[in-house]
């Protein structure tokens, strides 16, 4: 149906991401995430754009095609997502007892057994505390096998533009 045609065909768009080296000269129809000859894991895809112009139906539709494959994926709007890292920083320092450099390990691994590729619609920073806990957040993500799909308005390079201590996010994006 045309709709299952739009879901392999945005589905097949992310998928090129990871695997762009093709050594066993498949078609972009044959890659799927089982198949891909790429040597390293991928970490991401960064899908941003105007306002309308289907990043978000683009992910959806990569979530759901995952959904046949794998339940290891989570899918979450990006505010929300910090919402509950911060709470779960809050539990780890005030009912757990967790202090200093063990709590943003608590939070990722936490996280990550909610699923190892996450999707997260309109990613933006605009607060410098997010942007620092960002920078170690990620990181220790992607060091553990995470990866992240995410969506925005803003192209990378202007995410927490003009922002306190932006110096310190840079080496992230």
């Amino acid at each position: 149906t045309l709709n299952d045609n739009k879901i392999n065909e945005a589905s097949l768009f992310i998928w090129s991401f990871f695997d762009s080296e093709d050594k066993n000269n498949t078609t972009t129809a044959d890659k799927t995430p089982s198949s891909s000859s790429s040597t390293s894991p991928p970490k991401g895809v960064y899908l941003h754009g105007g306002v309308g112009c289907g990043k978000t139906f683009c992910m959806n539709m990569f979530y759901d095609k995952l959904g046949e494959t794998t339940q290891d994926r989570q899918q979450v709007h990006f505010h929300k997502f910090m919402l509950g890292v911060h709470q779960q920083m809050h539990e780890a320092k005030m009912v757990d007892g967790i202090d200093g450099d063990l709590v943003l390990p608590r939070v990722v691994e936490r996280t990550l057994e909610n699923g190892r590729i996450i999707c997260f619609d309109e990613f933006q920073v605009t607060d410098v505390v997010d942007a620092l806990i960002l920078q170690q957040l990620f990181t220790s993500l992607l060091e553990k096998g995470a990866i992240l799909i995410m969506t925005s308005n803003r192209p990378p390079e202007d995410l927490y533009l003009s922002g306190l201590q932006r110096d310190r996010f840079l080496p992230f994006i």
